[in-house]
């Protein structure tokens, strides 16, 4: 930490400074169009009421939070923002030191963090994806109590839906009970809560039923590589708030895509029944999981990385981690998504040329050699005549 946190200062700085133009590294609006989105809905949240609709509302009820805390300090909406997203930055990088000097581990986990999360850009800065991954990250390594844990994940999944993907890992019955319960009641408290009081609180359940297939996404890949090659004569269209695939069969992978999730959710399952827990399983299973529903999802932007990044950096932190290889695949994953978004993005996602397409295929690729190998390691590391069984603790 005595050299990682004057590297934060100096990345985050010039993170901040690119993301506000004062350094003026072009793509004006790339970094900002997400932030100006946020303000646009805080005022409508302000009014008393949740945007009605809006088919770029697709967030559960508690998202509220971070797009209306700007409003709590003195700045502009833009740079109040990026001050509060720089806080949580920060939070995540306490606690996940904290974690690796309780593990005993080395520092590994404080520059997977450090350098890896700013390997993406402003665009780290700019969305409130940040905020989630906080409480992702808090909910892995604050408290090994299940309740807690499920407490927390449920606030998660009350300001986007991703961290239920932190239960997986909960691997005996009643750890899984009480963190399930803990879960559901935090968000249907929460969420309940915010559809007596505002209207339209739950329109985030139906709002992306009509999403295409974004052209990050793994499914996406044959088609973007096949407009470079003249295999395929679709094009791309803004629809949703993203890019999406538009011509002969994209909606065939569509479908193909949404059908992947429960398959990986199956093999997880499968996975579940058959394997024996250790101390790294939590975290493991964490980190696989979260990669399982990035890369069968219709959409992959840019900063669903931040989500992976979070993890990948407790996995770091957590000795006997059997995710490090695939944590390693991931940052060059995450150097590549700098790359593309938005340096090169109107090559894959406009006007389909080769240099930046090929940066989308590889980095999609990537990505899925680190499921591949994240699974197989954890299938590997909890078989019953390898795995050490991990002693119950006390709930």
């Amino acid at each position: 930490m005595r050299y990682a946190l004057p590297v934060w200062v100096i990345t985050r700085t010039v993170l901040f400074l690119a993301a506000t133009q004062v350094i003026p590294v072009g793509h004006e609006g790339s970094f900002d169009n997400d932030v100006r989105l946020y303000g646009d809905w805080a005022t409508i949240l302000l009014s008393g009421e949740f945007p009605a609709g809006d088919e770029k509302w697709q967030y559960p009820p508690f998202a509220a939070l971070p797009m209306l805390a700007p409003h709590l300090l003195p700045w502009s909406y833009q740079i109040s923002f990026y001050v509060i997203a720089l806080l949580c930055d920060l939070a995540i990088l306490l606690l996940v030191n904290r974690f690796a000097t309780r593990s005993g581990t080395g520092p590994a986990a404080i520059w997977a963090w450090t350098i890896g999360a700013a390997m993406l850009g402003p665009v780290l800065i700019s969305r409130y994806d940040l905020m989630v991954t906080l409480v992702a990250v808090a909910a892995l390594t604050v408290s090994r109590d299940a309740l807690i844990r499920g407490m927390l994940i449920g606030v998660g999944l009350s300001i986007k839906v991703w961290p239920i993907a932190l239960l997986v890992g909960l691997r005996r019955w009643r750890e899984l009970l009480t963190g399930t319960g803990a879960a559901l009641g935090a968000t249907i408290v929460a969420c309940g809560a915010a559809a007596l009081v505002m209207p339209h609180a739950l329109d985030f359940l139906t709002n992306q039923q009509e999403r295409g297939l974004q052209v990050e996404s793994l499914a996406g890949t044959p088609f973007v590589l096949g407009r470079v090659l003249g295999w395929w004569g679709g094009f791309t269209s803004y629809q949703h708030g993203a890019m999406e695939l538009v011509g002969d069969g994209i909606e065939t992978a569509t479908r193909m895509s949404v059908i992947a999730t429960p398959v990986a959710l199956l093999l997880l399952f499968v996975w579940w029944l058959r394997a024996t827990p250790t101390e790294t399983t939590y975290y493991d299973a964490a980190f696989t999981t979260v990669l399982f529903l990035v890369l069968t999802s219709r959409v992959l932007s840019p900063q669903y990385l931040i989500w992976l990044i979070g993890i990948a950096a407790v996995a770091f932190a957590v000795r006997e981690s059997s995710q490090r290889p695939a944590a390693w695949l991931l940052l060059t994953a995450m150097l590549l998504t700098g790359i593309m978004y938005p340096w090169v993005e109107e090559d894959y996602s406009w006007t389909g040329q080769l240099p930046g397409t090929l940066v989308l295929v590889t980095r999609n690729l990537i990505l899925l050699a680190a499921a591949i190998v994240s699974f197989a390691a954890l299938w590997r590391s909890t078989r019953p005549a390898l795995a050490k069984p991990e002693p119950v603790p006390a709930i």
